[in-house]
């Protein structure tokens, strides 16, 4: 065998194994982040934390009228894992007012400057976690449709508090 076919060889052999060397999530094409995530004050220690290309739907149905209306999309989604649920902050529901759940994220550089603060509906974030379980791990997937990815290049922590409206009596 000549030299070129044994480069050919070796390189096909090598990549190979580099490619069974990837983990799921980058195979599928997230992308690692090292943010530091807090709720509040509370740092979340994350233990993996990822920025991933995914689908998304909306649908509705009305069974009474026969109708629905559905769509997709495609948009970026930050996903990490904790052992730390998000912090939980009440505000008083108010007739007449968007009283959905949100939440607020505030997106800070390197020198702890606050870059931008985004509220987003709490639709937006996916979680996944078993309650049966004591410390059990809570997995995130958060939307990022409105989130400019140029802000995410500059930010090196993000804070984020899940925000509820409660009737008080």
């Amino acid at each position: 065998m000549n030299h070129r076919t044994i480069l050919v060889i070796a390189l096909f052999v090598f990549s190979g194994i580099s490619l069974e060397a990837q983990d799921l999530k980058e195979s599928l094409g997230g992308i690692k982040t090292s943010f530091r995530i807090y709720s509040d004050t509370v740092d979340l220690k994350v233990s993996d934390q990822i920025i991933i290309l995914r689908a998304e739907k909306q649908t509705y149905s009305d069974a009474s009228f026969g109708t629905g209306w559905g769509y997709g999309y495609q948009s970026f989604h930050l996903e990490f894992i904790t052992k730390t649920n998000i912090l939980i902050e009440n505000f008083k529901y108010k007739a007449g007012r968007d009283n959905e759940s949100k939440l607020e994220l505030i997106f800070y550089d390197s020198d702890n400057n606050v870059l931008a603060t985004s509220v987003c509906p709490y639709d937006y974030v996916d979680l996944f976690n078993n309650p049966e379980i004591n410390d059990s791990l809570y997995f995130y997937s958060i939307d990022l449709i409105d989130i400019p990815v140029v802000l995410l290049d500059k930010t090196a922590a993000i804070g984020m508090i899940k925000k509820v409206a409660v009737r008080y009596y």
